[in-house]
């Protein structure tokens, strides 16, 4: 029998039922906070045989702030903010949280987790968003959606979400006390930038979103540093603002009891993972993505092998020009993939660029960024040909990523080709940079750039071999695990892949 459709609550009561050859001791505190401590033997069936005991476990105390906002009402939603401490008994008196932990307002259930990511779990999503997103659901909003990197030939990228939604799922259920495990309804990375907000509104607030019971949003940024305004507001009960850092989790019910906004942001860029939890099955955000994944050719004999490197396509280019309202002629705005490498310094370069000369030339540069493309920074061009700009994004923003952390031993003293700008290639890196960044100042708002950093062209060229080492490792583990998920329509932690 699986436990895995039950909350943890429920899988504990599972394991205590009479018969079941578990011990337990209840204990009531002197603050009315059920405390648990038990030993239990679990059979073969299940684990094999083992004796456990329980290390203290820390219970829910809220703590409040407050603060006003008004925004002008929308449609549409985000999450953020609250705040909460967490105290833990004195060693030796374990506990585990009751189904409905005590809250300072249960009216408006909401709850801050705060340094509920790792900075290192930060920093990948950041890079996945910062590589793939397309233009958001609402104005000056990007987004990045596990659906759209299966479309877009980077499936593999959905495993480091994996352990976040268990783990996510498993704090809303035990915190809700669900007595039956919750559905995933949506995750996606979504940034905000300048000018993006949201008025007074519930997550459930339309007839299409009747489905969502319960919001996560997981902070991969902080706010000050990395962006400014965008405070989460809640309009009734405590608290009501929240000021997070990168790493703060918020946990809130997605009905009217949790009304909330969030301001304009006045500079950076906001980034949050955000999940949305369902009752209803037919609504599991699992079983659509086994269906799209399992029309990819996975058991292709190339698909298949140890050396098969998966290579980004980009999406239609409406999905990457900003403003969305001008992708119908391209007269101004800016493609958001060069927007990116323009703030890091780099610049794109294709042979074919010319073509955007020729009268008699049915090319566009929107066929050019799909062909081999090369990566300028300063006045050196660097001789080596990626697939496509999603491709030589990848490798860039991968290498912003890992730079601060490569080792001096990772770095390969190969031969590299990295040649002086001639003054015919500087014409069609010109003539790329015209079609592609017709607003280079509105560019520099939405994705402004507080540290360009050093690079350094010899671990740059490590990382392209390291990019392919992680990107082939996370796709021989997803094809690996790709089965059991068909056979349990449900994507989790595959144990028996490395």
């Amino acid at each position: 029998m699986s436990l895995r459709r039950f909350s943890p609550l429920r899988r504990l009561l599972f394991l205590l039922r009479p018969g079941s050859g578990h011990r337990c001791h209840l204990v009531i505190s002197d603050d009315h906070t059920t405390t648990t401590t038990f030993t239990y033997n679990y059979t073969p069936h299940y684990h094999g045989t083992t004796t456990t005991s329980f290390d203290t476990v820390p219970y829910l105390n809220m703590k409040n702030e407050s603060l006003d906002s008004q925004c002008e009402p929308q449609d549409v939603q985000d999450t953020t903010t609250t705040s909460q401490t967490c105290r833990a008994l004195p060693a030796g008196k374990p506990i585990f949280p009751s189904a409905n932990p005590s809250m300072a307002d249960s009216e408006h259930p909401r709850l801050i987790l705060h340094e509920f990511l790792s900075p290192d779990i930060c920093k990948e999503l950041e890079f996945i968003h910062k590589s793939c997103s397309t233009i958001g659901y609402r104005q000056n909003v990007f987004s990045t959606t596990l659906s759209h990197l299966i479309a877009t030939n980077s499936p593999h990228l959905i495993l480091p979400f994996i352990p976040l939604r268990e783990k996510i799922k498993e704090k809303v259920e035990e915190f809700f006390g669900c007595e039956y495990e919750l559905f995933i309804e949506f995750t996606g990375l979504i940034s905000w930038t300048k000018g993006a907000s949201i008025g007074w509104h519930s997550d459930d607030n339309r007839p299409y979103l009747r489905q969502r019971d319960y919001a996560a949003v997981c902070y991969l940024n902080s706010y000050g540093a990395d962006f400014g305004g965008g405070l989460f507001h809640f309009q009734d009960g405590e608290p009501t603002t929240f000021f997070p850092m990168a790493g703060d989790a918020l946990i809130y019910t997605a009905d009217s009891r949790n009304i909330h906004s969030v301001e304009e942001i006045t500079d950076g860029e906001r980034l949050t993972l955000t999940l949305w939890f369902s009752r209803d099955k037919s609504h599991d955000e699992d079983c659509k993505l086994i269906s799209f994944l399992t029309k990819l050719p996975f058991y292709h004999p190339d698909t298949n092998s140890d050396g098969y490197l998966p290579i980004p396509l980009p999406a239609s280019q409406n999905m990457y020009w900003f403003p969305p309202e001008e992708s119908t002629t391209y007269h101004s705005g800016f493609d958001i993939r060069c927007a990116r490498l323009h703030v890091i310094g780099c610049q794109l370069y294709s042979t074919n660029a010319s073509l955007l000369e020729d009268v008699h030339s049915s090319s566009d540069f929107s066929d050019i960024i799909l062909e081999p493309i090369r990566l300028v920074r300063g006045n050196d061009l660097f001789d080596y040909e990626f697939a496509n700009i999603l491709h030589l994004l990848q490798v860039v923003q991968f290498y912003h990523w890992k730079a601060p952390e490569l080792k001096q031993s990772e770095v390969k003293m190969a031969h590299i080709k990295v040649v002086p700008i001639s003054t015919s290639q500087q014409d069609n890196i010109q003539l790329l940079k015209l079609q592609l960044l017709k607003d280079q100042h509105l560019a520099e708002t939405i994705f402004p750039n507080k540290n360009r950093g050093e690079h350094d062209w010899v671990s740059f060229f490590s990382m392209v071999n390291l990019w392919e080492s992680y990107t082939s490792k996370l796709w021989r583990n997803m094809v690996s695990s790709l089965p059991n998920w068909i056979a349990n329509q449900s994507i989790f932690i595959d144990q028996s892949v490395e």
